[in-house]
């Protein structure tokens, strides 16, 4: 009979003082997590982080000096999980398809641990351009690699079950918004409710929203203008119109990669070649600015909804989602975040959060009249309503565009199969 040996110093010890340090420091970095999800980074003050620890501002500053480190400190924690859970679906017995489907469980797992208080919270990779530069480069390597590792399983699968995609990247995106939107749900749901949602999205991956039948042409509707339609460029109305779709084109591309606080309005009027006294003829303050984007961007949504017309079922619901992916990934019509919303005071946000709840109710109205008819396999319709009203924002994810300088994932090659590709899995799942 053997005697186990403590080796020392034993970090495990509450006696520790490095165990005490790592508690603490884990502690810090969980609730500034939490904020910065909800709030962004420049959008969170480090006197709120503290005050919801019950400590002072001096007090974290004892083990991160300025907001920056602190950030860093997060985003690094989010990518070790993010490589802790990819190590262990590499790593999975068995056929491609199980390979991607054990990340997805261990991310699952990961999360679950979140939401039961066992590990601190994770936070979305995001405004890496607000990090120091050796930071922002350390966090964006490994999200590259990161990336490669995930599109090389994807790759690896579409050569082992023939899956007729053009290119591995689009369904690599797909991954990574799935992921993003199951941790997201960590951020909302207690537990039993996230365990629920973990289960649909693992079901929805294996066998796809499809049964077996192919789906229609989804009649793609680019959206240019007419053969031999002119702009009346020559009308004062028609002018402002089109300078006001500019200035929100490029604001949404400003708050997407920059988040409310991080975007100047003066970089956007520099950016379109324009001053800033043009600029704010049409946009009077930055709040405002934001409020026009949402609003675009939800109204686009809304309307190739209405546009699917007589469409039903699961013909529909390709129809909505190939048509906003190509407009976003063919450049037209880039969508702004959704959860930018939390930047506007409480009476406009309710609004656009009603707004996105519609958007979810129809999907699962779709979703609905597809499983009564037998199309689609039976799910639970609230969390996949919700997944799809996520993925038809095609920039509401955060790792793919956080990495974006030092891995180009992009979908604009081809974009009509760039589309189709994306929404392949969602379609059929991992065994086609």
């Amino acid at each position: 009979m053997s005697v186990l040996k403590p080796e020392f110093p034993d970090h495990g010890s509450p006696f520790s003082r490095e165990a005490e340090r790592e508690r603490k420091v884990a502690a810090i970095t969980s609730a500034a997590a939490a904020r910065f999800n909800r709030l962004g980074v420049r959008g969170t003050r480090q006197e709120d982080i503290a005050a919801d620890l019950g400590l002072t501002k001096t007090s974290i500053s004892y083990y991160f000096a300025c907001k920056e480190d602190l950030a860093a400190a997060v985003f690094e924690r989010a990518a070790g999980l993010l490589e802790t859970v990819i190590a262990e679906a590499e790593a999975a017995p068995g056929s491609a398809a199980s390979r991607l489907l054990r990340l997805f469980e261990a991310d699952a797992r990961a999360m679950d641990a979140i939401v039961a208080g066992r590990r601190p919270r994770y936070g979305h990779v995001q405004e890496l351009d607000f990090l120091k530069d050796e930071a922002r480069a350390r966090i964006s390597d490994r999200l590259g690699r990161v990336i490669k590792r995930v599109d090389a399983l994807v790759a690896a699968w579409i050569e082992e079950t023939g899956a007729p995609l053009g290119r591995s990247e689009p369904a690599t995106y797909l991954v990574f918004a799935l992921l993003d939107w199951l941790n997201g749900q960590a951020d909302q749901l207690d537990r039993d409710r996230f365990k629920d949602a973990a289960q649909t999205v693992l079901s929805l991956l294996r066998s796809g929203l499809w049964r077996g039948a192919a789906a229609a042409s989804p009649g793609l509707t680019p959206g240019y203008a007419a053969a031999g339609h002119l702009p009346q460029i020559f009308d004062r109305e028609t002018r402002n119109r089109m300078k006001r779709e500019a200035f929100l084109q490029v604001g949404v591309r400003y708050f997407n990669a920059h988040g409310f606080e991080g975007v100047s309005l003066a970089d956007v009027a520099a950016a379109l070649g324009v001053t800033r006294g043009a600029f704010y003829y049409h946009i009077p303050d930055k709040l405002d600015f934001l409020d026009q984007c949402l609003d675009r961007s939800f109204t686009i949504v809304e309307g190739a909804l209405d546009d699917a017309g007589d469409r039903s079922g699961l013909d529909a619901i390709r129809y909505c989602l190939v048509n906003l992916i190509y407009r976003q990934a063919s450049g037209l019509t880039p969508l702004i975040r959704p959860a930018l919303m939390s930047a506007l005071p409480a009476t406009r946000r309710k609004r656009y959060e009603a707004r996105h709840r519609n958007i979810s109710r129809r999907f699962g109205d779709w979703l609905t009249d597809a499983m009564e008819a037998g199309e689609a396999p039976e799910l639970d319709v609230d969390p996949i309503e919700t997944l799809l009203a996520r993925l038809v924002f095609l920039n509401g994810g955060y790792t793919v565009a956080a990495a974006q300088d030092v891995y180009e994932l992009r979908l604009s090659e081809d974009p009509i199969h760039a589309a189709a590709d994306y929404c392949f899995i969602l379609q059929y799942g991992l065994q086609p």
